[in-house]
């Protein structure tokens, strides 16, 4: 599978399917398109620690280039039960607008249903709001607010 590059305007035929863990680097591209202030061995190094930690990904390919991804997590909570928490939806920017965001939240939903989750979570930057639209068209409620505290000091 080869990763983000050059392609011409055909239409090649998608494929999502979860990623095996000797394939996760195939993402780092695209998160690095989501994350551009972080060094790439940075995220590679996240990639490795989220893995240990049950990180999986579903991936769109076409002609067996990653062109969008959703990242998963399964757990379980006292508030909601068993659920699966989408992590970094990243379609490649060529590519949006085709349907693809929206195809990967159907897997995950469809994922999700087969592992017995009673929950679908997810985080959005409050400034995204294409985002919030794009959840909220796909029946997610915004029922709180996830708080962020730095605990990187500088001296």
């Amino acid at each position: 599978m080869g990763n983000i590059h050059e392609r011409n305007n055909r239409e090649a035929e998608m494929v999502i399917r979860l990623l095996a863990k000797n394939e996760l680097a195939l993402i780092l591209p695209l998160v690095q398109t989501l994350n551009p202030g972080v060094p790439p061995e940075v995220l590679a190094q996240r990639l490795q620690d989220m893995i240990a930690q049950g990180y999986q990904c579903v991936a769109a390919f076409a002609d067996d280039c990653c062109i969008g991804v959703a990242g998963i997590w399964l757990g379980t909570r006292f508030w909601c039960g068993r659920y699966l928490d989408v992590d970094n939806v990243i379609v490649d920017p060529q590519y949006r607008g085709r349907g693809i965001g929206q195809q990967l939240m159907d897997w995950v939903e469809r994922y999700a249903h087969r592992e017995d989750c009673e929950t679908l979570v997810l985080d959005a930057y409050v400034t995204n709001h294409p985002a919030h639209k794009f959840y909220q068209r796909n029946g997610y409620q915004i029922v709180g607010h996830h708080f962020v505290k730095s605990l990187r000091y500088t001296d």
